[in-house]
């Protein structure tokens, strides 16, 4: 049996490795996280605090770090608490593991804003351009990984994300970019896109998700590799739409705010060819149309 801990366990993509993990698999993973939670296998901890990460079990085969924040805008301002939360917790954790006699896989999500955007399916080698802080955490945790793993032999699997959907959980569904477009149909409100909408992304749905990110994970091949989360391509316009449809409002565009302009990465969707090679062929469960 797998051993499995997940750092960040609370989060929305944390929980439904969590119950991925014990529902498909079989597997009851060591849950960690900041928050107060009183359930069987779960432990509060501040991955800012050295002292803290020295209480984590590091005996185990594979460590999820799923926490972190997330923000483009409000990154600029927030620096300080974005630089603490989403890297000096990551070495915090590779500091541990490096002064143990341990070795656990570190599984972590990077994400598509590392990409410079291009109108074609990005490769995992293809060039990168960071617009915001929260990518340049992203970019630079993915270099500590390899850091750590060329000088401490630390392994690690990285999975770029690009635009998440879903919930198998509940029925909240306001998490992400398909999120905030129900979110505002439920209430009748258009859904308002900048520019046309008409930029590209990769939409996977989080059971999807879970899936590539797990069963890569558990592959040995996949070991100190980096590989985009696959699923499907569409524009944000005809994501809206399908949405849109369905609660009765319309897609509405509007200019870009001039600030908002300069953060955007334009087209960023996957190439998911390593990933369909690491798994050995892989028919995605779910469609933006199911939704």
């Amino acid at each position: 049996m797998k051993r499995v801990a997940i750092i960040g366990a609370k989060g929305f993509i944390g929980r439904h490795i969590t119950w991925f993990l014990q529902s498909r698999m079989d597997i009851t993973p060591e849950c960690y996280d900041v928050i107060d939670v009183d359930e069987p296998h779960y432990h509060k901890i501040d991955m800012a605090s050295r002292t803290s990460v020295a209480t984590i079990n590091l005996d185990v085969d594979y460590i999820f770090f799923m926490t972190g924040l997330t923000g483009t805008k409000i990154s600029f301002d927030k620096y300080e608490e974005f630089v603490r939360i989403n890297e000096i917790t990551l070495l915090n954790l590779l500091y541990a593991i490096h002064l143990s006699s341990f070795r656990p896989k570190i599984i972590f999500p990077s994400s598509r804003l590392v990409y410079k955007g291009v109108d074609h399916p990005l490769c995992e080698e293809d060039e990168t351009d960071a617009k915001t802080i929260y990518a340049v955490n992203k970019l630079a945790c993915e270099s500590y990984l390899k850091a750590y793993s060329y000088n401490f032999d630390i392994p690690y699997t990285i999975f770029r994300i690009c635009v998440p959907y879903g919930n198998m959980l509940d029925d909240n569904y306001s998490f992400g970019t398909i999120g905030f477009f129900i979110k505002m149909a439920q209430v009748g409100k258009d859904i308002t896109l900048y520019g046309g909408g008409n930029i590209k992304r990769t939409f996977t749905h989080l059971e999807d998700l879970c899936y590539q990110m797990i069963y890569g994970a558990f592959n040995n091949e996949s070991d100190n590799q980096t590989y985009n989360v696959g699923g499907e391509t569409s524009s944000l316009h005809d994501a809206a739409e399908i949405i849109a449809q369905k609660f009765g409002v319309k897609v509405v565009n509007v200019p870009w705010p001039e600030n908002d302009l300069k953060l955007e990465s334009g087209d960023t969707y996957f190439d998911d060819r390593a990933m369909q090679k690491l798994l050995g062929g892989y028919m995605y469960k779910h469609r933006l149309i199911e939704i």
